[in-house]
């Protein structure tokens, strides 16, 4: 390794002038030895975790109509939820599946798995990767254990996932984290393997991790689709689901803006009318102009040949023609062609909010033309660790260190200019894996690797228009007349490391 990087270093240095860099040997160690901390405060984030922020230019004035998703976008349940859902899945493996009773009494931890996270369902291994589809190598743990460098090359051989035009996985086996709702289920997979693995039993057979997949995708299949997780949920609102003033505020300030309020979501009414009744009040509908559940997602943007049906008072659909969407009625199925041509609405002025990279936002501002907005509930956690003093002071010290790094180059193979260079490479990976762990320890930031933004975060770029951490964050803005302006990022052509000299510039990116 460190040859590798002392040929790396060296050929780099060819390549550059070598009179660009105008610091001796001596003066870059003068430069190191003498760095202080004075600076960082001045330096320090200040990034706003109740933010609404934009990937590109977004006029609300311009939006006729605002739909909403309902789970975890107008619903933001607690993490009580997550773990009821890994109860349900273990009580159903040892009922119905036959597995130890032991399992029951496994415990839940909500911090280890994240949103993004790609996993091998043939090995049971989860893996970071960065928006490239390289595999993060400090960041891949087989259930629960993290794999070193060179068992992640003997596995994943060139560090990279296979991938399609469309930037899809080639690998069959390995799948993406993408719905809040995966997160107990496949913690659920891994505390099932690391129990299996480790017991007296059924240790001596190699367990297969496809087959405790298999089994426990299709119990959390049948929990959704045949409503036990609703009827859960429901039954016990008050201990998933806060009551939310903030939400109806801000609803009703969209009507005053005489804004087309519409909820469009795969949830049953039913299942929404509880929860909605709970966070607002019993006429909850008044707001809305449409209500659309079991709207299929993403089928309801793709394809044309489902109508709507209309609920009948006792919630079940009824076999007349739907020729215009009234408010106050309650429907279900539809297409989104249907809801432009029914409503009046131009896609164009459609704003969107969602939480599902690929149901609630890639498709309908891919093949409608709608606008989007994504619900990231982890960005406000993210955002508070960022503005800690600890983490600006880690950030400000790595790009001390890329920049001595950069300079020092072009004195190599100097044997003082190589043994600092090396000493500070060690330095810069641990500084990196610190600051991952400030986030958190095991996979880190859901929206950046060490040097670039993760696949998760260049899809949220590019599917998303605004984000948040939560829909109520919108009431901060004046939503009649805001323009939400991206701020304009130095590409890397655009910016060099003799920047870090100028403490207070915000040229350099965050590593």
């Amino acid at each position: 390794m460190k040859r590798l990087v002392q040929r790396l270093l060296y050929h780099n240095s060819q390549l550059r002038y070598r009179g660009f860099c105008t610091k001796s040997v001596q003066e870059l160690v003068s430069h190191y030895n003498n760095y202080t901390n004075e600076t960082s405060e001045s330096r320090r984030l200040k990034l706003d975790p109740h933010g609404v922020f934009t990937n590109t230019e977004l006029r609300l004035s311009d939006m006729e109509a605002i739909g909403f998703d309902y789970d975890y976008t107008l619903a933001s349940y607690n993490t009580c939820l997550d773990e009821t859902i890994f109860r349900r899945i273990m009580t159903e493996l040892v009922e119905s599946r036959h597995y130890p009773d032991a399992i029951k009494d496994l415990e839940y931890d909500p911090n280890f798995l994240r949103r993004g996270i790609h996993f091998d369902i043939n090995r049971g291994i989860f893996m970071k990767i960065d928006s490239y589809h390289r595999i993060q190598m400090d960041s891949v743990y087989r259930r629960f254990t993290p794999l070193d460098e060179d068992e992640v090359m003997e596995y994943y051989p060139g560090n990279r996932l296979l991938v399609g035009r469309a930037g899809e996985v080639l690998s069959e086996n390995i799948k993406q984290i993408v719905d809040i709702f995966q997160i107990p289920q496949l913690y659920a997979w891994a505390a099932v393997l690391e129990y299996l693995e480790n017991s007296k039993r059924y240790g001596a057979t190699k367990v297969q991790p496809l087959i405790v997949y298999e089994d426990i995708d299709r119990i959390t299949y049948n929990l959704h689709v045949q409503g036990e997780l609703h009827k859960e949920i429901s039954g016990n609102i008050e201990k998933h689901l806060e009551p939310n003033v903030k939400l109806g505020q801000m609803l009703e300030l969209f009507t005053r803006q005489r804004k087309k309020l519409f909820i469009l979501t795969n949830s049953p009414y039913n299942f929404i009318n509880t929860g909605m009744s709970h966070m607002i009040s019993s006429d909850w509908r008044d707001l809305f102009d449409v209500v659309i559940c079991l709207s299929r997602k993403p089928k309801f943007f793709t394809g044309s040949h489902r109508v709507f049906r209309r609920l009948s008072s006792k919630n079940l659909p009824t076999f007349g023609e739907v020729q215009e969407l009234k408010k106050g009625e309650i429907y279900s199925e539809g297409n989104a062609t249907l809801l432009h041509k029914l409503t009046g609405w131009e896609p164009s002025s459609i704003l969107y909010f969602g939480d599902q990279m690929f149901a609630d936002l890639a498709e309908p501002i891919l093949t409608q033309g709608w606008h989007t907005g994504a619900i990231i509930r982890e960005l406000e956690i993210e955002l508070e660790r960022l503005n800690s003093r600890e983490y600006t002071t880690s950030m400000d010290r790595l790009h001390h260190l890329n920049y001595l790094i950069y300079h020092m180059q072009d004195h190599l193979p100097d044997p003082t200019a190589l043994a600092f260079t090396d000493r500070w490479c060690v330095e810069r990976k641990q500084i990196r894996q610190d600051m991952k762990e400030m986030i958190n320890p095991h996979f880190g930031s859901i929206f950046r690797t060490h040097l670039i933004p993760t696949l998760f975060y260049r899809r949220l770029s590019r599917f998303a228009e605004i984000y948040t951490s939560n829909l109520t964050n919108l009431a901060h803005y004046n939503t009649e007349h805001h323009r939400f302006l991206p701020v304009r990022t130095k590409l890397s052509h655009e910016v060099t490391y003799d920047d870090y000299e100028d403490r207070d510039s915000s040229a350099l990116p965050v590593f």
